[in-house]
């Protein structure tokens, strides 16, 4: 059932099988199952609530208590460099863009 809503999950089993040698550990396999779901199409609003909630999973079961406020900080610290990092080019591409084919936002209209 898994292969009909994520048809790379059966290239990932294939890959996993190749590999000789060695068995891959589980965070290389949720990196790759994580990049397979959303390459395939999985809707990316269910996939940032199950990350979410493995984050939050992770801090409450695997985290010493005493070191959880610190843990989140750093979480949330790089969650926001990494947006800022991905979306922040992006963004500004979107804004030139914008400006080139003249609907420069509020900028311009500010200028009307």
């Amino acid at each position: 059932m898994a292969d009909k809503q994520f048809p790379g999950l059966d290239r990932l089993i294939q890959h996993a099988n190749r590999v000789s040698g060695r068995k891959p550990d589980s965070v290389e396999l949720l990196a790759r199952m994580i990049a397979l779901a959303t390459d395939d199409g999985a809707d990316p609003y269910l996939v940032l609530g199950v990350l979410i909630e493995g984050a939050v999973r992770t801090l409450d079961k695997h985290v010493p208590s005493e070191r959880q406020a610190e843990a989140t900080e750093q979480l949330r610290q790089l969650l926001a460099e990494r947006l800022r990092a991905r979306l922040g080019v992006r963004a500004g591409a979107r804004q030139r863009r914008r400006r080139a084919h003249g609907s420069g936002g509020r900028a311009q209209a500010m200028r009307s």
